[in-house]
C-alpha cells in the first residue's frame, strides 16, 4: 500500500536518490510502528471522510477529508498523519479542525493528533470553546491575503521552481511570500 502511494511522488523532488530511499524508509518505519502500537478493536467514527460545511463568519465553504476519527471519552479525536510539518503546518491545521468541526458538528474534538511521519513524533493539541474565535480570526485574515495577493511575487521562470513538487501543475504560482504580516499576525 505504501508503494502504491510512493509511485506518484517523482524522484526529481528530492536532492538525490540516497534522499528519495531515506525519507520512504524513515517514513515507512515511523507509519509501521505509529499503526502497529494501536490495538483499538473500535470502528472509527470517520475514515477517509470528505466533509464540507459552510461557515457563516469566513461567507465559505471549507472543505476537508478527515482521515481518521476515532471515538473518545467525551467526544472524538482527529488524527492526522503527515510526511513532514513544521509549527505553522501544525498551527493551521489544528485552527481549521477547530473551526470546521464547531461548525459542521457543534462540537470540538478532545484532541488533535498529527504524526510527523519523518520524525516519528506526535503533536497532540486539546482544543477549547475559546478557539473558536482565534480561528475563525485567522482564516478571515487568511482570506483577505489571498483575495488580495499584493505580497505574492509571480516566479520569473520554471528553473526557480525547480525544487517545487507542483512544477507539473503550476507554472505561474507565487514565487515567494515577502510580506511577514501573516506570520507576525499568528505568533
Amino acid at each position: 500500500m505504501i508503494d502504491w502511494h510512493w509511485k506518484n511522488i517523482r524522484v526529481t523532488v528530492f536532492d538525490t536518490k540516497v534522499h528519495y530511499y531515506t525519507v520512504l524508509a524513515k517514513t515507512t518505519d515511523h507509519l509501521l510502528q505509529y499503526l502497529s502500537m494501536k490495538k483499538n478493536e473500535d470502528q472509527p467514527l470517520f475514515l477517509f471522510e470528505k466533509l464540507t460545511s459552510y461557515i457563516d463568519e469566513l461567507e465559505t465553504h471549507l472543505s476537508l477529508t478527515i482521515e481518521l476519527a476515532e471515538w473518545s471519552t467525551r467526544s472524538f479525536t482527529i488524527k492526522k498523519y503527515l510526511v513532514d510539518a513544521d509549527e505553522e503546518l501544525i498551527d493551521l491545521y489544528n485552527q481549521l479542525m477547530v473551526v470546521f468541526t464547531y461548525e459542521a458538528f457543534e462540537k470540538l474534538p478532545e484532541r488533535i493528533e498529527i504524526v510527523n511521519l519523518m520524525k516519528g513524533r506526535v503533536y497532540t493539541y486539546s482544543p477549547s470553546i475559546s478557539d473558536v474565535s482565534k480561528g475563525i480570526e485567522y482564516f478571515k485574515y487568511m482570506k483577505n491575503q489571498l483575495l488580495v495577493p499584493d505580497g505574492y511575487i509571480k516566479a520569473k521562470s520554471l528553473a526557480e521552481c525547480e525544487q517545487c513538487p507542483f512544477t507539473e501543475h503550476c507554472n505561474t504560482g507565487p514565487d515567494n511570500f515577502e510580506d511577514n504580516s501573516f506570520r507576525e499576525f499568528f505568533h
